[in-house]
């Protein structure tokens, strides 16, 4: 695993115009939750032992899983002790993730329903974790504004993901993109409303820069990403834009497309590739300066 601490840069003066919220955040993932919970891998070990080591700097404290879909992050710290409210806007995601507990038998989440827009009062929570999908949480300076009146002093946020935007495209990309476009087009929906999907300028490390939480830390993990064709289409069943609710009529051709393009690419029906997960943990002041806080 690699490791590196970002100084505060100056962020750079936008002029682009921040995107407007979703007007119906609940609804961008209707119909995903059962796929989302079956498909998707879970992150790797070494960087929820990472969060599992932060947490424990602050006695008494809280985790807040943010847009934790069916809480693959909080039930991953739940069995290790940790308390956390995990929050949604969808509440079949929220059922989904209460559902997986009891399965699990893991207790010590809260599943609440929000979204950015309509934070709980959570008490003591040291540590916010966005796991792939701080991207929805438009405009995201003003969640991060949010957090700030939330997260206590000498916590931090933490955006997970299984891989970070602009590396390179795994091998099967090129497959699901022309097929997405070839049944959907380019314009995509974030869901059944048709609500369009938002692009907001800036990456996330700009967005963090200019916020409340400048000084960032950045670890990374490389694994091995092996996924079936079912696991694959599954996989995309999940996605806001290609939901079964999303595609609606347009399902059928679209799976019949999908999985004999992806068969076509990999005929034993298994792809494989390495990947790498990030973790980038933003705090309000310098990582050195927090208790534990040097990069090991």
């Amino acid at each position: 695993m690699t490791s590196h601490s970002e100084p505060h840069p100056t962020p750079a003066r936008s002029t682009a115009r921040p995107e407007p919220e979703y007007a119906r955040p609940g609804e961008i993932f209707a119909g995903a939750a059962g796929h989302y919970a079956a498909s998707r891998p879970p992150y790797p070990d070494a960087l929820i032992d990472r969060l599992e080591a932060f947490v424990h700097r602050f006695p008494g404290g809280r985790v807040l899983d943010l847009g934790t879909g069916p809480g693959v992050i909080a039930l991953a710290l739940a069995a290790r002790g940790i308390p956390v409210t995990a929050v949604d806007p969808s509440t079949d995601m929220l059922d989904e993730g209460r559902r997986q507990a009891d399965q699990l038998r893991i207790r010590g989440i809260e599943w609440t329903e929000g979204s950015s827009y309509a934070l709980p009062p959570v008490k003591d929570v040291c540590l916010t974790i966005i796991g792939d999908a701080f991207h929805w949480m438009v405009p995201r300076a003003a969640t991060l504004a949010s957090l700030d009146r939330l997260i206590v002093r000498d916590g931090a946020v933490a955006l997970l993901s299984r891989r970070w935007h602009g590396e390179p495209k795994l091998p099967w990309e090129p497959v699901l993109r022309r097929v997405r476009e070839r049944h959907l087009g380019t314009d995509l929906a974030a869901g059944p409303s048709g609500e369009p999907s938002r692009r907001e300028a800036g990456t996330h490390e700009q967005i963090l820069a200019a916020s409340p939480f400048p000084h960032t830390h950045k670890e990374s993990t490389d694994y091995e990403l092996r996924l079936s064709v079912d696991q694959l289409v599954a996989w995309q069943f999940s996605h806001a834009q290609t939901s079964v609710a999303a595609l609606g009529d347009r399902r059928e051709a679209y799976e019949a497309d999908l999985r004999r393009e992806l068969l076509a690419l990999e005929p034993a029906g298994v792809l494989q590739t390495p990947s790498r997960a990030h973790l980038l943990i933003a705090a309000r002041t310098p990582w050195s300066s927090l208790p534990g806080g040097r990069a090991r």
